[in-house]
């Protein structure tokens, strides 16, 4: 006991004053389509830059956009790389997130499925169907955004709530007659003849991804937001330049093989910046779930921004 109390108050002495004795553990929420992440992760891009700021990284896995939420909303989280409906409902129910950049990612990336053989030819033959998605995920405003032209609403469907894993076996057993799945899943079940598409996300308006923070968090702790922004530019870089070398590595931190990862990198926007045409197809999106009663709790749709993490970093 009196070794144990000497070498603390010896530690104690050497240590400056006010110095940060504990680091700081950033918890960073990914998913299977988090590309950009999952390449800084590999090459230890977030490590280095936050270990510039006294902390460490924790490296959180989730499914789908709707759980890393209910992880934010429950101090499970800090920053986290997520789709357009999730951060509009986060805010509508009162979580404070606050979207602080882009995303790169593939913007055909959601698409409806049906299986090779279905009699299923157009949109309009969903009527009556039984249609999987994830609700409260990015493929849920998908879906709305494809029914409407056709004259359909979520009602005309039997919606089945399944997480984009379990959706895969529901339409190959015909539990389900369509899914509404995004890449890298859907890729998985196209090239291995499981699956057919009857639309994507191409060219629909507000096929948006993002970087998001925990406003306690990041108002706390803004240089480690900063440096997860400067982390996800390297990591922008190195996969623009090393496109082949990002695709071994993403195949190696994954379920899926190169063939299907592929997919997911084309049609990439590299750019972090949070432009005012972002922001208002985001404004679309939220007016539309709140005027189809999706949401009940209306906001300034500026209030989920907030980009004064990226002009601090320095970038463009």
């Amino acid at each position: 006991m009196r070794e144990t109390v000497l070498f603390f108050l010896v530690w104690a002495a050497l240590v400056p004053a006010g110095a940060q004795t504990i680091p700081v553990t950033v918890r960073i929420g990914y998913q299977p389509s988090s590309s950009v992440l999952l390449v800084g992760k590999a090459k230890g891009f977030y490590e280095k830059e936050l270990a510039k700021q006294g902390a460490q990284v924790e490296w959180i896995p989730f499914l789908s956009g709707p759980v890393m939420i209910e992880a934010a909303a429950g101090d499970r989280v800090d920053l986290l790389g997520v789709g357009n409906m999730p951060v509009i409902t986060a805010r509508a129910g009162g979580i404070d997130l606050k979207v602080i950049a882009k995303a790169a990612f593939n913007p055909a990336t959601n698409a409806v499925l049906v299986r090779p053989d279905s009699p299923i030819k157009a949109l309009s033959d969903l009527k009556g169907r039984k249609v999987a998605a994830q609700l409260g995920s990015s493929v849920h405003y998908f879906l709305y955004q494809l029914l409407n032209p056709v004259g359909l609403s979520m009602d005309d469907l039997q919606l089945v709530n399944l997480a984009g894993p379990d959706q895969g076996p529901a339409l190959e057993s015909g539990a389900v007659d369509a899914i509404v799945l995004w890449m890298p899943y859907r890729t998985q079940l196209e090239l291995a003849g499981k699956a057919r598409v009857l639309a994507d996300s191409a060219h629909l308006p507000g096929s948006l991804s993002f970087y998001a923070v925990r406003n306690a968090f990041g108002t706390a702790n803004p240089a480690l937001v900063e440096a997860f922004l400067k982390a996800t530019r390297a990591a922008n870089d190195f996969m623009r330049k090393h496109p082949g070398e990002s695709l071994e590595l993403l195949a190696q931190d994954s379920q899926f093989p190169k063939a299907v990862l592929a997919e997911s990198l084309k049609g990439f926007d590299w750019s972090m910046g949070i432009t005012e045409k972002n922001i208002r197809e985001m404004k679309d999106i939220k007016d539309f779930l709140i005027s189809d009663k999706v949401l009940k709790n209306d906001f300034d749709i500026k209030d989920l921004f907030d980009s004064s993490y990226l002009e601090k970093s320095g970038i463009p």
